[in-house]
């Protein structure tokens, strides 16, 4: 009894933290996407019902002023949130931007620079158009990686568990590799799947003009690599080099400093810390749950995942433990 007690008062003090501790928000896309196996779209009518609770719940502010505006902040003014977006596709320039106008809410978006303008997809888009959209394919494929030869049996495309198994086995294979590895071998995917690789509008990152444009005071711009890498994966050199020449390329393109770096997929080791550390960054996200704490490490902060929920869902989730 005394056990479950003390565990429901630790309940109700983190959720109490949850409350009033500054939070930032963790978003990638605003699509209506009928396949999105990693969860990584809102829909625009709900990213709007996100935005209107988020704002008249809390004060939004840039992530470059949240710790300082925190140390200022009384108990009597609203909690803080931060906004922030990774990746750069189309869809934020066009969906996102006007929402975020409508409400007055400030955004940092995290650009993977090598992708602006390119006339393919990102790889992980690549081979779920591959395996997830494309109805017919081969009735077998081999797929070997240095050491490694895997055999799938290719289901019809109605037997989706199937195809995302061999979906989700391949992008831990590639997740890993150099970029140029990944691009050959999404290249022999798709001369094997006969599928155009051909960067869709639905799924294109944006290009230097929109980059440009979508960095206007509300819109800040931050640094997410050159080709979105796994970093430890790599030597301390070829990480130094995706993040800082992101940086520059960054601060090339909009005229101004950029002192925000977000880690793709949230992988680092302390060579990564370092290398950003080096590259002169200020804050860098991680995709850790959990709010902004007293202390917490500018260049490992913590961001909540936002699904495709509706206003009174993510305001519950906001309301709940992220750790729990």
């Amino acid at each position: 009894m005394i056990q479950r007690a003390a565990q429901r008062l630790r309940l109700l003090a983190s959720r109490w933290i949850r409350g009033t501790a500054p939070i930032i928000l963790m978003y990638h896309r605003v699509a209506d996407l009928a396949i999105d196996p990693w969860g990584l779209a809102v829909r625009p009518a709900r990213f709007e019902e996100q935005i209107d609770t988020l704002t008249r719940s809390r004060r939004v502010i840039h992530l470059h002023e949240l710790l300082k505006a925190e140390e200022c902040r009384s108990s009597r003014d609203k909690p803080l949130a931060a906004v922030t977006f990774d990746d750069g596709y189309h869809d934020v320039y066009t969906n996102a931007r006007g929402i975020l106008r409508l409400y007055d809410c400030p955004m940092t978006l995290f650009v993977t620079t090598g992708a602006i303008g390119a006339t393919h997809e990102f790889w992980w888009d690549a081979i779920s158009r591959i395996f997830l959209e494309t109805e017919l394919l081969p009735p077998s494929i081999t797929f070997s990686t240095a050491g490694k030869t895997c055999h799938w049996s290719v289901p019809p495309f109605d037997e989706s568990s199937g195809r995302e198994k061999i979906f989700y086995e391949i992008w831990a294979d590639l997740r890993r590799m150099p970029y140029d590895a990944q691009m050959r071998h999404v290249e022999e995917l798709g001369r094997w799947a006969g599928c155009d690789l051909t960067a869709r509008q639905s799924h294109r990152a944006m290009t230097r003009e929109e980059v440009r444009n979508i960095s206007d005071g509300l819109v800040v711009i931050g640094a997410h690599t050159v080709t979105h890498p796994t970093l430890p994966a790599h030597l301390y050199e070829t990480q130094y080099y995706e993040i800082a020449e992101s940086r520059r390329v960054c601060e090339e393109l909009i005229g101004s400093p950029v002192n925000a770096f977000a880690y793709p997929f949230g992988d680092r080791d302390d060579a990564t810390v370092s290398a950003v550390r080096q590259a002169g960054f200020a804050l860098a996200c991680t995709v850790d749950a959990g709010v902004v704490r007293p202390g917490t490490d500018p260049i490992r902060l913590p961001r909540i995942y936002v699904g495709d929920w509706n206003g009174d869902e993510f305001q519950k989730r906001l309301a709940e433990d992220p750790l729990l």
